[in-house]
Parts: C-alpha cells; sequence; structure tokens
C-alpha cells in the first residue's frame, strides 16, 4: 500500500483509504475512490475506459455514461473542473489520465527492508528503549489510542452513509439503462431513495430528471413527468452548476418542451463542461435540427458518434440528420448500421419508421412499427408513426383507432395525434380547443414548428383555405418540411387539388433542396 502526493494539495493514502485536500479529508465514495486511485496509480498515462470500467466496476456491466458522470462526480468532489483542469483530463476517444505530478512519499513493503541489520545496532536500539522514561510510553499509547478512535469514528459515521447513497444511485442508473417502463419505474423509486439519503447530492436529482424525461418521452406518460423532469433538473443545476449531468437534463427538459434556443443553451453549458460526452452533442444535434441549424447540427451528430461511436442515440442522431437534410441514401445507410448494432434500439426504430415514410415507403414501415407497438405498447411516437402510415396506406378507420391510443397516451406526440382525431372525425369543438391550446403553448415560447402546421389542419378543417395555406407556408419557413405530412392531409379539401397545395409543394421543394449540403471544391 502506498501514500502519494498528487500535485500541490491532494494526498491520497492507500493503506487507510484516505484523500486528504489543503489538511481537510475528502469523504470519496466507493466509486470514486476507486476512479482516483487507479488513475493516480497510473499518471502520467492515460487509462482507457475499458481498464477504467473493469478497475472501477469490478464484474460489473456498466456503460461509458456510467463512466463519464462517475468522473464528473469525481471532479466535482476534487473541486476540478474540465476547462481549467488540476487533476484529471479526457483524452478523446481513448481515456482519462491524471496530469498533476505524482509522487510516491511512502511504501507499506518498505518498511521491513532493514531486517539484516547487525545485532549490536538492534542491541542499541532496545537499551534505548529500555530508557525510555514512562511518560513517553503512556503519551504513544494515548496517540495509538487516539488514532483507532479517529479511524473507526470516521468509518462509522462517513463510509455507511456514502456507501448507501452510493449502492442506491448506482442501481437507479443500471434500471435506467435497461430503457423499459417498468424499469424506468424503479428507477424513479431508488433515486428518490437516493435524494432521501443525500439531500444535497446534484447527480441523484439530474438522475431523477432523466427518469421522468424518459417516461414522459418514451413511456406514455402525461404532461406532469415532463415537469417534474424540468423542475428536478433545475434543482440538479441550483445544487451544482459545474455538473455536466445537470445541464444535459435540463437541456433534454427544454427540448421535450419545444423551446429548442434554450435546450441548446443548457447542452452548450454541459458540453463545456463535459466535452467528450457524446450524448450531450447527439441531443444538441436533434435541437439544432428543429430550428434549422443543419450546419451545426451536422457538426454535433458527426462528433457525437465520434465520441460515443456504439451508442444507438449518437448513431441515431446521425441518421436522423441525414433525414432531415435529405441525404436519403446516407440516412438509409446510418439507420441499417445503427439497427444492426442495437436492433432493439427504440429511437433508432422510431427515427428509422420516420425517415421511411419520408421516402415514400409506407408499406415497409407499417410491419416494423407493429413489431414496436407489440413490444413497446406504451411508445406514444410508435401509435403516431402508425396512424400515420395507415393514413398513407388509406386505412382511414385503423389511423383513427392508432391517433386515438396516440392521444390517450402522454408525450410529445399527444397534442398532434389530437388535433388529427379531432380533423378526420370532424370534431369543430374539439379543434377550436386544440387551437387555443396551441396558441397558448407557443405564447410560453413553444418553438416547435409542428405547432404552426397544425394551426393549418384546424383552419383547413374549418374550410378556412387561403388562412390555411398562409399557416402551412410559415411552418415551411420555420423549417417544417416533410413533404408526406402535407401529401397526407386528415381533411378532405379544395385546397388537396388546389393551385395553393402546388405552390406549397414548390415551395417545400426549394426549401428542402437549400437543406442538402453543397459540394466545396477542394482548395488548391
Amino acid at each position: 500500500m502506498n501514500v502519494f502526493k498528487v500535485g500541490n494539495d491532494l494526498t491520497l493514502d492507500t493503506l487507510n483509504r484516505k484523500v486528504v485536500k489543503n489538511g481537510d479529508n475528502i469523504p470519496l465514495p466507493e466509486l470514486s475512490y476507486r476512479l482516483l486511485k487507479v488513475l493516480v496509480e497510473n499518471a502520467p498515462n492515460i487509462v482507457t475506459h475499458d481498464q477504467l470500467i473493469e478497475a472501477v466496476w469490478k464484474e460489473r456491466v456498466v456503460s461509458d455514461e456510467n463512466l463519464k458522470k462517475r468522473v464528473s462526480r469525481l471532479r466535482e468532489s476534487l473541486s476540478d473542473t474540465y476547462s481549467e483542469p488540476k487533476y484529471i483530463v479526457a483524452e478523446r476517444g481513448m481515456g482519462y489520465r491524471c496530469i498533476a505530478p505524482v509522487a510516491k512519499v511512502m511504501s507499506s513493503e518498505g518498511n521491513n527492508n532493514n531486517d539484516g541489520a547487525d545485532s549490536q545496532s538492534t542491541s542499541s536500539n532496545k537499551r534505548s528503549i529500555s530508557r525510555l522514561p514512562v511518560v513517553s510510553f503512556l503519551a504513544l499509547g494515548l496517540l495509538a489510542i487516539g488514532t483507532i478512535f479517529f479511524l473507526i469514528f470516521n468509518v462509522q459515521n462517513e463510509s455507511p452513509f456514502n456507501q448507501r447513497n452510493e449502492e442506491l444511485s448506482y442501481k437507479a442508473a443500471q434500471y435506467y439503462f435497461k430503457y423499459t417502463e417498468k424499469d424506468n419505474d424503479t428507477a424513479i423509486s431508488l433515486y428518490q431513495d437516493a435524494i432521501d439519503s443525500a439531500p444535497e447530492e446534484a447527480s441523484n436529482y439530474s438522475g431523477l430528471a432523466d427518469a421522468y424525461l424518459q417516461g414522459y418521452w418514451h413511456y406514455g406518460k402525461n404532461e406532469t413527468w415532463l415537469e417534474l423532469g424540468k423542475k428536478y433538473a433545475k434543482k440538479a443545476v441550483r445544487l451544482n452548476d459545474s455538473l455536466a449531468w445537470s445541464h444535459k437534463s435540463l437541456g433534454l427538459a427544454y427540448y421535450l418542451s419545444g423551446q429548442f434556443e434554450n435546450s441548446i443553451a443548457s447542452f452548450n453549458l454541459a458540453r463545456q463542461i463535459e466535452p467528450n460526452w457524446g450524448e450531450v452533442s447527439a441531443y444538441a444535434s436533434l435541437a439544432h435540427i428543429q430550428l434549422g441549424h443543419l450546419i451545426e447540427a451536422h457538426k454535433l451528430a458527426t462528433s457525437a458518434v465520434e465520441l460515443d461511436p456504439g451508442n444507438p442515440l449518437t448513431n441515431a442522431s446521425l441518421g436522423e440528420l441525414y433525414r432531415q437534410s435529405y441525404r436519403f441514401s446516407a440516412a438509409e445507410e446510418q439507420f441499417k448500421e445503427t439497427l444492426n448494432k442495437e436492433p432493439n434500439s427504440l429511437i433508432s426504430r422510431l427515427f428509422f419508421s420516420d425517415y421511411l415514410l419520408a421516402s415514400g415507403r409506407h408499406i415497409e414501415a407499417i410491419p416494423l412499427l407493429r413489431e414496436v407497438i407489440q413490444k413497446e405498447q406504451y411508445s406514444q411516437q410508435a401509435h403516431w408513426l402508425m396512424g400515420m402510415a395507415l393514413l398513407i396506406d388509406t386505412q382511414t378507420e385503423e389511423s383513427i383507432n392508432e391517433f386515438a391510443e396516440a392521444s390517450r397516451l402522454g408525450g410529445r406526440y399527444s397534442l398532434p395525434a389530437k388535433v388529427y382525431l379531432a380533423a378526420l372525425r370532424k370534431e369543430s369543438s374539439s379543434l377550436t380547443a386544440l387551437g387555443k391550446q396551441i396558441a397558448k403553448l407557443k405564447l410560453n415560447g413553444n418553438q416547435w414548428a409542428e405547432l404552426t402546421f397544425l394551426e393549418g389542419i384546424i383552419l383547413l378543417t374549418n374550410n378556412k383555405i387561403l388562412e390555411a395555406t398562409e399557416k402551412f407556408e410559415l411552418a415551411v419557413a420555420e423549417g417544417f418540411t416533410p413533404t408526406y405530412r402535407f401529401t397526407h392531409l386528415p381533411v378532405n379539401s379544395k385546397v388537396a387539388t388546389s393551385d395553393h397545395l402546388n405552390r406549397l409543394l414548390d415551395l417545400i421543394e426549394s426549401k428542402n433542396r437549400g437543406k442538402m449540403p453543397k459540394r466545396v471544391p477542394p482548395t488548391m
């Protein structure tokens, strides 16, 4: 066992499992302690992701996301930052290393090196000891007793508390990453227990926020879950605004609320703290796509895959970028590669289904979506996309059933499903109420261009063709350009065969051509 001096102010005592900074003891959770230990023992060399996971989690199976969050928490405990690191740096695509100078100041293995000393020296030492005053023995005894009581007190008052909170947080994350509704509910319960155990630990609130947001996005939970996710993400930021996870969670809450500029701002803060976190870049790319910032979205999506090539989200976001920029062949290649790696990834299958609809292949989308719904019956987006696929296939009654189910479930597509359902059923009073709801959302900062398109449908249902066309044109200007949505409207109207629609489709085609990347001649 060794004692290491790390930089000018940190000491790592592996014999007594202590970390001291500027004379103050830092009670690290077990996983954070293991992470620091392996980085210090290997300094200044890079320790790969796999090596760190093996050293920290032993036989447990965890993802790179667990490692990134653990590094972030260790930095938090050491008052270290990514922008001005004193101890830990990330080496892009390779791993992490300790950059502070490390010196071994004591080794327990060296204590027995003088066993071969001559007997005269030993005899002399014994005589010297025998002449020590009794008071010296008493002082040494008191010091030893005090040290023992100090160690016992620390173990009893720090370790059990930290270990319990650590265990709860770890279990919660493991359930969350199983990505099922039941396991997500379990994760929420465990994160709540972790908060009860450590009410000032920001990462517990970030984890709880993620679980609530996941429930809203993928498991059919209602608006309350979205608001709870936003609430706990804001709490995490207040507790620790230097924790990347906190800003990532808040960015996702804003994204799902349609507040894309706020979302991008939060993701940018997270990226400043942890620029090698691929998942954050993927989310930021999706937010930029919604605002039509396709050049920036492309940079972020490609960077996300480079940083985290095994994550279905990063790969799916790149495929979505290709779809939104009408690079259909690249999108198909990306989605197929992603689904070959992770065939059960929900977000990959949803994005791919939307791509199939956009590329005129709804017949292929229908069986894929049936399979998704059979396994993920609470996926609101799957029911929404199935409703669209059946509407394109002129299976009107079946599409109504799917829109009804999407309306019953909570999630991002609750409002679009309700508008389509009311339009197909010609429920004018419901459409009026939905129009007011849309106007309120936009007034409160929702930037989702889908809402403007839905306003056009409501006007069209009421035979206000000119006003509807103006709304559609505004939606196109805001970046809403999936052609199949305009050619398969949930209403029977003269607009479907009018010159207005033809001009609108010409506008969409022009807009989509503008999204395609321009070829840049090589530099001479």
